[in-house]
């Protein structure tokens, strides 16, 4: 259903996924019992499940280019797949999250080998964490990585006017900020789309912040209203698809929920949405490159409607 619901928003007709959660049946019998709250034992115990699967994946028939340098700080760093003889295909910027103080580029090596095999030449960025990146810096890492694909990308086949910029949680904030805030964009900047998936931190102002996350990003002192997303959804209108998992904690509905909510109220009509079903906020992302295709298909399609040359 949800395939069909994403096609019709875009204006197309395509059949309903047939790759979902049932194809690793022992992992969506596991992650119910692993609970929606981002414990210890959540984030673990959904990594361990993926692990195996991953270690399975190879870079047979990409190219990938790693650790190119799009700033001074070590942290500014990103890695390119890209298909064999690739030439002017569309890109995807993809930025990890981690709660703005962890993660890597690296653990989304499973989202760049998925798209490249799938004709998208893939970029996964890493960014400095909090609390020596404060907002809005994220975003300006966002931009620095932008500006290395615009100068870059078409030596690995990439087209660096159709480019679509996502990420998860806490890297759905940094995108989100970058695509919305026109005094942290470049111009020509070749970006045609985002995809914002878990969100997090639409609205600053309704919620105590994450002192051990959340806090040391945005700051003791910091404007919540100036510093919250929605505030912001006119900045550029470019097409947005919102995603999310089944079990995600309760803040990540309700920021969710307001994002869409926003989303509606500046365009007149639904954001394309998907539903991750049966995943959580770890699987969401975890679970692309195996078998299990629920969310990158439909990712795929809106980055190929929205780059349509």
């Amino acid at each position: 259903m949800k395939r069909i619901v994403l096609a019709a928003a875009l204006g197309l007709s395509a059949p309903m996924a047939q790759a979902q959660i049932t194809n690793t049946p022992d992992i969506a019998a596991a992650l119910p019992g692993l609970g929606v709250e981002l414990s210890r034992e959540m984030v673990g115990g959904t990594m361990q499940l993926y692990g195996p699967l991953h270690a399975a994946e190879t870079n047979d028939g990409l190219n990938v280019t790693d650790d190119q340098a799009y700033g001074e700080h070590e942290r500014q760093r990103l890695d390119v797949y890209a298909p064999d003889a690739a030439e002017g295909l569309p890109v995807l910027l993809f930025v990890h999250g981690g709660g703005f103080v962890r993660g890597d580029k690296a653990g989304a090596a499973n989202v760049g080998r998925w798209f490249a095999h799938h004709g998208v030449v893939a970029v996964t960025m890493n960014y400095r964490y909090a609390p020596e990146s404060t907002f809005p810096m994220g975003a300006e890492d966002v931009a620095g990585a932008l500006a290395w694909i615009r100068e870059n990308i078409a030596a690995s086949g990439g087209d660096p006017t159709r480019i679509v910029i996502a990420g998860n949680s806490a890297g759905s904030v940094h995108v989100s900020d970058y695509a919305f805030r026109e005094d942290l964009q470049a111009e020509n900047d070749g970006v045609v789309g985002a995809i914002l998936i878990s969100m997090p931190s639409a609205n600053l102002s309704d919620h105590d912040l994450d002192p051990m996350r959340d806090l040391l990003y945005f700051g003791e002192d910091g404007d919540r209203a100036a510093q919250s997303m929605l505030n912001a959804l006119d900045g550029r209108t470019i097409p947005v698809m919102v995603a999310w998992a089944q079990n995600e904690p309760a803040l990540i509905v309700s920021q969710t929920r307001q994002l869409v909510e926003g989303l509606i109220a500046r365009d007149g009509a639904l954001p394309v949405m998907a539903t991750a079903m049966g995943h959580n906020h770890i699987s969401v992302v975890e679970h692309i490159d195996t078998p299990d295709e629920t969310l990158a298909p439909d990712m795929l399609e809106f980055i190929q409607v929205v780059a349509q040359e």
